[in-house]
C-alpha cells in the first residue's frame, strides 16, 4: 500500500454538518463558529497525528543513539561548540532520512505482515508524507555535512548513501552487513577529517579504530534485525541475519562486539591499563545480558549493542592515536 490511510475524523464531519446549517438571521448564526472551531480542531489533530507518525517512522531509537554517540566522540576530540553542534545536526538529519526511507520502502511488506506498530500501516501518516520527509532530511543533511569540512562532510554523506543503498537494495541480500560496516567504519574517518588543526591532506585514523567501528556496525545490524527475522523471512527479505536465523544470530551477536572492544584494548600503542580492561569487561557484560535476555525482551540485543558501542566510543575518545594514524 502506498496511499494514505487517514483515520476517520468525526470532528471534521461534525464541522461540515455545522457549516451546512442555513443562516437566515442573527438568531441562526450560532452554529457557524462551532463548525469552524470543529474544523480547526480537526486540522490541529491531523497535524499532531502526522507529526507523531513521522516521529515513530524515523526509527527514533537508532537515530538518537547514533547521533549521540558520534556527537560525544567529536566533542571529546576537540571540535569545539560550533563543530559539535554542526555534527549533531548533520548526523541527526542523515539518520532521519535513513529511518524515513526505510519505513517508506518497507510499507507494502509491513502491511502484508500486519505490522500495525508501524505508523504507515496504522494510518498515522501516509507513505507519501514519509517519502517527502526522507528526501527533505537528506537535502538538509548535504549542506550541514559539508559545513563540517569538505572531507568530513563527504565521508558522512558516503555513510548516509550506504544506508540508503541498504534500504533500497542490499537489505535482502547476503551482503546486507556491508552498509552497516561502511557507515560505522566511516565514523573515525569523519572525526579525523574534521578535527581542528588537521588540514589537508587529512591524517588517516588508526586502522584498528576503523576496523573496530566496522565490527560494531555488523553487531548493530544483527541486533537491529533480530526481533523481525521471522516476519522478514515470511515477506521475502533474505538478508544476512535472515539467512542465519534467529538462533544463530543470538549466538553470533556478541562476537563482533567483543572483537571490536578487544581491538580497542590491545591494538593502541603502549600497555593496556586497567581502564581498558575494565571497559572490555563492561562490553562483555553487555553482550552477555543481550544474549540471555534476547528471547524474553526482543529489544535487549539492540540495547546491549548500544551499551557496548557507548563504552567503545569512550575508549576511542580516551585513546591517543585514534584521530591520527599510529
Amino acid at each position: 500500500m502506498t496511499g494514505s490511510r487517514e483515520l476517520p475524523d468525526d470532528a471534521a464531519a461534525d464541522g461540515g454538518a455545522g457549516a451546512a446549517v442555513p443562516v437566515r438571521g442573527a438568531r441562526r448564526a450560532g452554529p457557524a463558529p462551532a463548525g469552524i472551531a470543529g474544523e480547526a480542531s480537526a486540522g490541529v489533530a491531523g497535524v499532531a497525528r502526522t507529526a507523531a507518525g513521522l516521529a515513530r517512522a524515523c526509527h527514533p531509537g537508532p537515530a538518537v543513539a547514533v547521533t549521540t554517540l558520534v556527537t560525544v566522540l567529536v566533542a571529546v576530540a576537540g571540535w569545539g561548540p560550533a563543530g559539535t553542534a554542526l555534527t549533531a545536526l548533520a548526523v541527526l538529519t542523515g539518520q532521519l532520512s535513513v529511518g524515513w526511507c526505510n519505513d517508506a520502502v518497507d510499507d507494502a511488506r509491513d502491511a502484508a505482515a500486519g505490522r500495525t506498530s508501524k505508523p504507515i500501516v496504522a494510518g498515522l501518516v501516509s507513505a507519501r508524507t514519509v517519502r517527502v520527509a526522507a528526501f527533505a532530511a537528506l537535502a538538509a543533511c548535504v549542506p550541514l555535512s559539508l559545513a563540517c569540512g569538505v572531507v568530513a562532510g563527504a565521508t558522512h554523506l558516503v555513510a548516509v548513501a550506504a544506508a540508503w543503498v541498504y534500504n533500497l537494495w542490499l537489505k535482502g541480500t547476503a551482503v546486507s552487513w556491508a552498509p552497516y560496516a561502511a557507515g560505522f567504519g566511516a565514523v573515525p574517518v569523519f572525526v579525523a577529517a574534521g578535527t581542528p588543526g588537521h588540514g589537508l591532506p587529512v591524517s588517516p585514523p588508526a586502522w584498528w579504530a576503523v576496523l573496530a567501528a566496522a565490527l560494531l556496525g555488523c553487531a548493530a545490524h544483527l541486533a537491529n534485525v533480530l526481533p523481525d527475522i521471522e516476519t522478514d523471512v515470511a515477506t521475502g527479505v533474505r538478508g544476512w541475519p535472515q539467512r542465519l536465523g534467529p538462533a544463530r544470530v543470538r549466538v553470533l551477536l556478541p562476537l563482533p562486539l567483543l572483537a571490536a572492544s578487544a581491538l580497542l584494548v590491545v591494538a593502541p600503542p603502549g600497555p593496556a591499563g586497567p581502564v581498558r580492561w575494565l571497559a572490555l569487561a563492561g562490553v562483555a557484560a553487555c553482550a552477555a545480558a543481550g544474549l540471555l535476555l534476547a528471547r524474553r525482551v526482543p529489544v535487549a540485543p539492540f540495547a546491549a549493542a548500544i551499551g557496548a558501542a557507548g563504552i567503545d566510543v569512550l575508549l576511542l575518545a580516551a585513546t591517543s592515536g585514534v584521530v591520527t594514524g599510529g
